[in-house]
């Protein structure tokens, strides 16, 4: 359920489009969408910097392909996200990942390692054509230069693309010094309810409701065992604390189990 998409194109985005003036001229972003467009995303990239904030809702793991990025998961089955409602409000509470915040800007490089651009996914439901006719914030004003919320998002995206650089490193390290494992969670529930011994072993009977699969943590007993010049590193970089801070989301689980629980009893 981790995998990236086939396109290649980063989940949720269309191609994305390179924003000039007069071209997109009158774009805009609709005002309070919410997080419609997340809905039916399972699991959602993440940067080093939110691994604390994130991890104290959802299980952070590491995805299953060669670049094994890190991911919040906000569900227990492909295509439907456990913390957004019918009405694409976020599950008051908890952390909405600067991933979702981003969405529909990105930012492009007009060449390898050339400067960034403010790029959009004008597929997106969240974007205008019209923004004086739908009210919608506007990206440029009438003298071509981009407004406040353009400024905004162009900042987003360039402090994320170095994040998520920052991000790509400590995932390769992981996958250098063989900390990385796959793993498999089968997660029950009772009556609706989370099962209090889902953590021990089933009865023959006690099906699980769930299995998630795709996914890669931390080996606990890999990490003991580097060798201290490896330590060392770690701690120069500061990738000793996202390590420690994925574990702990481990007992996150718990979250969407009651998620699931939530929408369970509402189908009842």
């Amino acid at each position: 359920m981790t995998q990236p998409p086939a396109t290649g194109l980063p989940p949720l985005y269309g191609p994305p489009t390179v924003l000039r003036f007069p071209d997109h001229r009158g774009l805009g972003l609709r005002r309070d969408p919410g997080f419609g467009f997340a809905a039916g995303t399972a699991a959602i990239p993440l940067t080093l910097p939110e691994f604390a904030a994130a991890g104290r809702s959802y299980p952070i793991v590491f995805a299953a392909d060669a670049g094994a990025l890190p991911l919040a998961l906000t569900g227990l089955t492909a295509g439907r996200n456990l913390f957004v409602a019918e009405d694409g409000a976020w599950r008051a509470g908890h952390y909405v990942p600067a991933y979702l915040r981003r969405y529909p800007f990105i930012a492009v490089e007009a060449e390898a390692g050339g400067a960034r651009l403010l790029g959009l996914d004008t597929t997106s439901a969240l974007v205008s054509t019209d923004a004086a006719r739908d009210g919608a914030e506007a990206l440029f004003d009438a003298e071509g230069r981009p407004t406040e919320r353009a400024s905004a998002a162009m900042a987003m995206c360039e402090a994320y693309a170095r994040e998520h650089a920052a991000t790509e490193a400590f995932s390769a390290a992981l996958v250098e010094h063989g900390l990385l494992v796959p793993r498999t969670a089968e997660l029950r529930l009772t009556n609706g309810a989370t099962d209090p011994a889902a953590e021990a072993a089933p009865s023959p009977e006690a099906a699980p409701n769930a299995v998630v699969t795709g996914f890669q943590v931390v080996d606990e007993a890999a990490f003991r065992a580097l060798p201290g010049t490896v330590v060392a590193e770690f701690h120069t970089r500061g990738w000793l604390a996202p390590v420690v801070l994925h574990l702990a989301a481990q007992l996150s689980w718990s979250t969407l189990l009651d998620g699931a629980a939530a929408e369970q009893n509402r189908a009842a």
